[in-house]
């Protein structure tokens, strides 16, 4: 189609130059020669006819696709929880093993209901625990949400003894020198005495004494520091064993500010022989036991200056006699009682003292390894 255009186009700019014979494109059928007539007047140039501009086929316009919106997904609808009982989780698990002490710390327990809900500040708790006397006990907790669903656990504690420091024989021939109800007016020489002599004693404190920034010094020293009473009021002291521990934690404490240390070693006020505690039959008994369970260790004596009488000798001599004549010359650990308020039997000792070193004794502080010396207990 375009040739055939082309080839007729052609041969009219050849018929308006010239007269010839339109060639045919090759491959196209030759169109019949035009033979212009002569004529005398010119001849008008012919009108050109409009030629129409080729046109190419056109491609489709691409179409475009176009995804369909999807629908929106509904969200789920959540399953409602069954209802179940409120749990409870018990802090240390359900059973607990405590060593004898003067309190129980109860771990706790958390609860919460099945929605997650915490219902910790519920919990109720019924049962007691001795922390001091050595047994089984039970402790039961409950708790209850707002619908009254109730849940339960139990737990089982056991107290056990604490495990003592084995005792080890001293050489032969050792004194512990021990004094009670000090710090007194004189305790300041007795420990001058004690440092000229490099021997290290114990010392059974009082804790309301007004010297007691001596246990400073004393525990500074390297002597030993144990309880002994904070009142020394009998009557109050082994009134329960409520009382008697807090007597002895508040003697602690002053010993603990003093030293920095808690002692493990204490005197009964009056030695666990005594009997003005008989107002609390069997007081005396059950506090050895429980102390001891509890990891303490109390020391009586076997030898003594007898000076606790009041009024005392005067008569320093007469108390050097009576530490010779009570030193165990069998070879035997001998602890001597003294106390510091007498300054008489503390003179004694500037004698007493160079005589044991002479005859062969050595001078040892009580601790939790040193030989046990106990009384007979009445109550």
């Amino acid at each position: 189609m375009i040739r055939r255009m082309a080839s007729f186009l052609l041969c009219i700019l050849f018929l308006m130059g010239s007269f010839a014979v339109c060639q045919p494109v090759p491959g196209e059928a030759a169109a019949p020669a035009v033979t212009a007539a002569p004529t005398d007047a010119p001849t008008p140039a012919p009108t050109a006819e409009p030629t129409p501009s080729p046109t190419l086929p056109s491609s489709p316009a691409p179409t475009e696709t176009l995804e369909p919106t999807p629908e929106p997904t509904p969200e789920p609808t959540p399953t409602p929880l069954p209802a179940t009982d409120p749990v409870i989780t018990l802090t240390g698990g359900e059973q607990l093993t405590v060593n004898a002490a003067f309190a129980f710390t109860d771990p706790g327990a958390v609860a919460r209901d099945y929605l997650g809900t915490d219902l910790t500040d519920r919990i109720a708790v019924e049962g007691t625990v001795i922390p001091y006397l050595v047994g089984e006990y039970a402790l039961t907790y409950t708790v209850t949400d707002d619908d009254g669903r109730r849940a339960e656990a139990r737990r089982t504690v056991t107290v056990v003894p604490v495990e003592l420091p084995q005792v080890i024989d001293p050489p032969p021939k050792t004194i512990y020198l021990t004094f009670d109800d000090g710090p007194a007016t004189y305790t300041d020489a007795l420990l001058d005495t004690l440092k000229q002599y490099d021997v290290k004693a114990t010392f059974f404190v009082v804790g309301r004494s007004p010297y007691r920034d001596v246990i400073r010094r004393a525990y500074e020293e390297g002597h030993s520091i144990g309880v002994h009473s904070y009142t020394h009021e009998f009557e109050n002291i082994y009134a329960s064993e409520e009382a008697f521990f807090a007597d002895f934690l508040a003697t602690e404490e002053v010993i603990h500010r003093q030293t920095g240390q808690y002692t493990t070693i204490f005197r009964f006020p009056g030695g666990s022989a005594n009997t003005i505690s008989l107002y609390n039959p069997g007081i005396i008994s059950r506090l050895a036991k429980i102390m001891e369970d509890m990891g303490y260790r109390y020391f009586d004596w076997n030898a003594s200056a007898k000076d606790a009488q009041s009024p005392g000798s005067d008569n320093i001599l007469e108390y050097y006699s009576t530490l010779v004549s009570t030193v165990k010359q069998d070879g035997s650990p001998t602890i001597v009682l003294q106390h510091d308020p007498n300054v008489y039997s503390i003179r004694a000792l500037k004698y007493f003292i160079p005589w044991a070193l002479k005859n062969g004794y050595t001078f040892l502080p009580l601790d939790m390894t040193s030989p046990v010396i106990h009384s007979r207990i009445y109550n």
